[in-house]
């Protein structure tokens, strides 16, 4: 199979990063960031299936929040389906997240 006959992705994912700062003071200024996700990318065609593993605190929810855009990534891009998930907003994306699902490990 040539690349020009290979099926886009449903899911495409680039150098996405999420920060969180840290703040500190009696006016709590930013003084600094915890980078919990640095530089992600992936993409997942149809019918495949994608595991995100690691150590605890290495980013795996993190990752999924942002996906599904429960949290906002700090930069990257993320498409589903040709849609520009970080973009979406109101009906969008409520439309975006009925299609996508992530499923935790319950340890």
């Amino acid at each position: 199979m040539n690349e020009s006959s290979l099926p886009s992705p449903i899911l495409e994912v680039k150098n996405l990063v999420k920060e969180f700062p840290i703040r500190s003071g009696f006016l709590r200024r930013r003084t600094g960031a915890v980078q919990a996700v640095s530089g992600v990318s992936f993409s997942v065609s149809p019918g495949d299936t994608l595991g995100i593993v690691g150590e605890s605190g290495c980013g795996k929810s993190t990752t999924g929040r942002m996906l599904t855009r429960l949290i906002d990534a700090t930069s990257g891009s993320i498409e589903f389906e040709g849609d520009d998930v970080t973009k979406a907003d109101g009906r969008r994306l409520r439309a975006l997240r009925a299609r996508m699902q992530m499923v935790f490990q319950d340890p």
